[in-house]
């Protein structure tokens, strides 16, 4: 759960907090933040806390080495209607938002600060809290700085190129004489698999259950412009009428029933299977597009009971 080596030991000692561990605490969304900012490429972040004065600094920057950093200063936090941990508690704070001059991340120095935004007696839950730091920030940074968002840009472009890749080259596949073969259906699967594939020789990038989460979704793409495809490709019938029942089946609201075969299996197809097949893909997509995190949280739950915590 570490953060930037340069804090490692401040971050650790603040994730013991009980109060970080729950789903919707302050210092929760605080951690949040900070693996968006270090994701967005700032190679430092911290968090210095003072629960005597009841203030929280959330310090990050270095942003491709430009020694930039700034700091998110909550002062004067007072719980209201819940307590630190409480995920329907109000909290009201004053909220600074400034950019250090002269910064050393070795002894958390200075040479002085701008202060780029000020917010008095600011009253909001915990999860509205990390959406205020990041539009104070995004709204004052410096224009050559990335934004920092709350979810991963990297994973939206796979997922777009998923839908893009099945709805473009899987269909026009699909389009072709090759579908007549009997094992088309398996080439079919080899087809989503293959782009993705390559992926699992990056360390980072390395996941089986995102490797078939993306298949999936390209699946359905596939699926769901199989007949526009068609339609340019001269395939299928430049018709409105026959588009309109190639989508009410899709919604399982047509008649008949068509065969898919995957080598020496044959699977009757009809509208309503056809329905809730979307409805399985897309949900199966998206748990395995989450397994991993899943698998962490449980692996290190694993450890703290281990450890006797």
């Amino acid at each position: 759960m570490k953060l930037a080596q340069n804090s490692y030991n401040r971050i650790e000692k603040t994730l013991q907090w009980e109060d970080i561990k729950k789903e919707n605490s302050l210092y929760n969304h605080i951690y949040k933040f900070l693996s968006n900012a270090n994701k967005a490429g700032y190679g430092y972040t911290d968090v210095d806390t003072n629960k005597n004065s009841n203030e929280i600094s959330l310090i990050f920057g270095n942003y491709k080495d430009n020694n930039e950093y700034y700091r998110i200063k909550l002062s004067n936090i007072v719980y209201k209607n819940g307590t630190e941990g409480s995920s329907k508690g109000i909290i009201k704070s004053d909220t600074n938002l400034e950019k250090l001059i002269g910064y050393n991340e070795t002894n958390g120095k200075y040479d002085k600060i701008e202060i780029l935004s000020r917010e008095k007696e600011t009253k909001a839950t915990p999860r509205q809290y990390s959406k205020l730091f990041m539009r104070e920030y995004n709204l004052n940074k410096e224009a050559n700085l990335p934004k920092i968002r709350n979810y991963d840009l990297n994973k939206v472009l796979l997922y777009s190129f998923a839908a893009a890749y099945g709805a473009t080259a899987v269909s026009a596949l699909d389009n072709t004489p090759l579908v007549n073969n009997t094992y088309y259906g398996l080439l079919h699967l080899g087809v989503l698999l293959a782009p993705f594939i390559p992926l699992q020789f990056s360390k980072k990038m390395r996941s089986l259950p995102q490797l078939f989460s993306l298949a999936l979704v390209s699946w359905v793409a596939n699926s769901l412009a199989y007949y526009p495809i068609g339609m340019l490709m001269g395939h299928t019938a430049d018709n409105l009428t026959d588009m309109i029942n190639f989508y009410k089946f899709q919604v399982g609201l047509g008649n008949g029933s068509y065969i898919d075969k995957y080598g020496p299996i044959a699977l009757k197809i009809s509208s309503k299977t056809k329905a809730l097949s979307y409805i399985g893909r897309l949900g199966l997509a998206g748990v395995l597009s989450q397994f991993d995190k899943i698998l962490d949280k449980f692996k290190s739950g694993e450890k703290e009971v281990k450890n006797g915590k």
